[in-house]
């Protein structure tokens, strides 16, 4: 109590001592006695009451403080709901990029970097989606905490409310220097205006908010921290999906490159083919001896004269022997030639057709990334 209401009581205290001195002294009441015994009754209640209203006030005060951090922490709640459904979103386009990748043709399916990082993205993302899952546990555990402890707060006020009705809303300035009195300071009394049960109500709110302002200060940090984490996490993907597509244009541009030097090689083993089987005709000479000229025979006048002598005999005829059959091998290894850049041709296409395939599945990958990016990237990028 504070000195004016322990003058009150000495007061009180020496008024009923001055009672019973009388009535000691004269064997019959005084003429005022009632109205001396009201006058103490209605003192001695009006110092409870307002005792009391200042307990009910420092209850309905401390509810109201459980009540402003409860609706702190359920927007906290809300964003923290707001973010966990972003990590299960992420979670999900994570498991469609993986998807998408497998539609890549066969020869593209062997795991790669994106692949890698894709995983490590999954793996990221499933840490934070438990350990906000855990947080918002907490958070709901600690409202119904807070909850609690208001309606206990608030149902320790009304109980002690009970006795205030007489009093005014708005009491003197002495009044209200007396409601600024802590109703800690007063010693709990079962039958006093301070009871225990207020005194353990007041207790508990207090290490209620006290913890629940912890957990906000908690959910502040994890919930900056995920945040970061998650838009490192994308970030590292998509910068990795488009180092994978520039290496795939890369070599794709280079198989082209090869394909059309391939085919080039193909033209050019062609027309000297062309320009061998040519030769190779002239050297076999006409289908019919009727169409021999006279200087391509090999019985004109000139060589027979020549070989009269048996020792003597020309080299024309081993000479297209042998011309025929270079020719004609020749040609059989063109042939074969042309068959495998042919070959090779086609697998190079092959492989340029499937590299072109796998950088616009890669490409298609990561505008979704981009078009479904969370807007609290962007808030947080832009803050």
């Amino acid at each position: 109590m504070n000195k004016r209401e322990a003058d009150r009581w000495d007061t009180l205290s020496n008024c009923i001592t001055k009672l019973h001195s009388r009535g000691a002294s004269n064997p019959f009441p005084p003429p005022a006695l009632r109205e001396q015994s009201a006058g103490l009754s209605t003192a001695v209640a009006a110092e409870y009451t307002r005792v009391v209203r200042q307990v009910e006030g420092r209850l309905r005060r401390q509810a109201g403080r459980i009540t402003e951090e409860a609706t702190r922490l359920d927007h906290q709640k809300e964003k923290l709901e707001k973010l966990l459904r972003s990590v299960r979103t992420a979670l999900l386009m994570n498991q469609k990029n993986t998807d998408e990748r497998t539609r890549r043709p066969a020869t593209e399916t062997e795991k790669d970097g994106a692949d890698h990082l894709l995983c490590h993205e999954k793996k990221g993302l499933n840490e934070l989606k438990q350990k906000l899952e855990t947080l918002l546990r907490d958070t709901l555990n600690q409202l119904q905490a807070l909850a609690q402890s208001s309606r206990r707060l608030l149902d320790c006020a009304l109980e002690r409310s009970r006795v205030i009705e007489l009093l005014p809303q708005h009491g003197s300035p002495s009044a209200a220097g007396n409601l600024s009195v802590s109703p800690l300071s007063l010693k709990p009394d079962p039958s006093g205006p301070f009871t225990p049960e207020c005194k353990e109500a007041l207790e508990s709110s207090a290490t209620v908010l006290q913890t629940s302002q912890q957990l906000s200060r908690s959910i502040e940090q994890v919930m900056c921290d995920a945040i970061i984490k998650q838009a490192t996490l994308h970030r590292i993907v998509n910068e990795g999906l488009l180092k994978k597509i520039a290496e795939t244009q890369n070599l794709q541009q280079r198989l082209t490159l090869s394909s059309a030097a391939t085919r080039k090689a193909i033209y050019r083993k062609q027309r000297q083919m062309q320009c061998a089987s040519y030769s190779h005709g002239r050297a076999l000479g006409p289908v019919s001896s009727d169409d021999l000229f006279c200087r391509e025979r090999l019985n004109r006048p000139v060589v027979q004269v020549y070989e009269r002598h048996p020792s003597f005999q020309l080299p024309e005829s081993s000479l297209l022997t042998q011309g025929s059959v270079v020719l004609k091998q020749h040609l059989e290894c063109g042939e074969k030639a042309v068959e495998e850049l042919q070959v090779a041709h086609l697998q190079l296409e092959d492989d340029s057709r499937a590299k072109r395939v796998a950088a616009s599945v890669d490409s298609a990958i990561i505008r979704l990334r981009r078009r479904k990016v969370p807007r609290l990237f962007v808030q947080s990028a832009s803050t």
